[in-house]
């Protein structure tokens, strides 16, 4: 079976940017609930930097939670 024969005309399109958004910004914060607010240690438990994490975060509207200890 192709993949164009698993699409069916009745089901509602995907917007593949907003989904994908969706699931890093999930992703991101658990990460950081994780890590108890945390920048640092959250970037590293996602295999990133914290410059890149901040990035994504701004990217995403993610605000951090300043002073959040467990």
């Amino acid at each position: 079976m192709k993949y164009s024969d698993q699409i069916h005309s009745s089901e509602k399109p995907v917007n593949l940017e907003k989904a994908v958004s969706e699931f890093e910004r999930n992703l991101i914060v658990q990460a950081l609930e994780k890590c108890n607010g945390i920048q640092t240690r959250a970037a590293r438990h996602l295999g990133t930097t914290r410059r890149i994490l901040r990035y994504r975060m701004d990217k995403l509207g993610i605000k951090p939670q300043r002073g959040k200890h467990p």
